[in-house]
């Protein structure tokens, strides 16, 4: 994270999933947001990386990265974001993507990565989709 002439180029805000957001079917602690600001890029991808990894290895299987805050996306963003699905995947989980800001919706759709992530417009339309898949796993 570098800070420079009151810019934060890249930080995030984690936060947990909790009963009250309405996630049903998930254990205590089992989900978590990231609040992603600033420039997910080059600079700022390996701290993705490493918050990803730290967050499967203590045991979270519903990652919600938000990107409401993002003022850039490069390439080493979008690699970070499909490494951390691919490893979210291979332990039993799942990452799931809020991206309400047209500008950054236009480069996940020029790659046809919105064809490998779900956009959701906000944190509520993800909780929506994951209570949605649990009452369909439960019948």
């Amino acid at each position: 994270m570098w800070r420079g002439r009151d810019k934060v180029q890249f930080d995030f805000h984690r936060r947990d999933l909790s009963p009250t957001d309405g996630v049903v079917g998930l254990a205590s602690g089992v989900g978590v947001v990231l609040t992603v600001l600033g420039d997910l890029d080059m600079a700022g991808a390996p701290a993705l990386r490493q918050a990803v990894v730290a967050e499967v290895s203590g045991g979270t299987r519903l990652l919600v990265l938000d990107l409401t805050a993002v003022d850039f996306l490069d390439s080493a963003g979008l690699g970070a974001m499909v490494g951390g699905l691919r490893r979210l995947r291979a332990h039993g989980g799942d990452l799931m993507v809020v991206c309400p800001e047209p500008r950054i919706r236009r480069v996940f759709e020029s790659c046809d990565l919105d064809r490998v992530f779900v956009l959701h417009p906000d944190v509520g339309s993800v909780i929506s989709a994951v209570t949605a898949l649990g009452e369909q796993a439960s019948v």
